[in-house]
């Protein structure tokens, strides 16, 4: 993947992987919450949120502290699922909060509001 832009070491287009909710049904006919399965993968570059957009979406009752922009619409995640980056044998798992936002809506890229979590797996 090659950008046009100045970047240092690390701070490029990084493999990210979606993990969707699943659903089951019970014996009885009563749906049940599964585990969390893995639904594909896109390229994305992660940033730090402001302290100003924090604060904003915190105050919206969805608190976040990354901004993902994923190249593409190819294996889009939607709000609670999860996006795992693994980098030198280290994951690190990003709970999306709500829909991603689509640019001009021009289907280039996407931009998602996560929450880093240390306690998901």
């Amino acid at each position: 993947m090659s950008f046009r832009g100045h970047l240092r070491p690390g701070q490029g287009f990084r493999p990210f992987t979606v993990y969707t909710k699943t659903g089951t049904i019970t014996e009885t006919g009563r749906p049940q919450t599964g585990g969390y399965t893995e639904a594909g993968s896109f390229y994305g570059i992660l940033s730090m949120a402001s302290p100003k957009e924090q604060e904003q979406f915190k105050q919206l009752g969805t608190p976040i502290s990354h901004t993902i922009v994923q190249r593409g619409v190819q294996n889009r995640a939607d709000g609670n699922d999860r996006l795992a980056l693994t980098e030198d044998g280290i994951t690190r798992y990003f709970q999306v909060q709500g829909k991603p936002h689509d640019p001009g809506e021009l289907h280039h890229f996407l931009v998602y509001r996560v929450l880093e979590r240390r306690d998901l797996e």
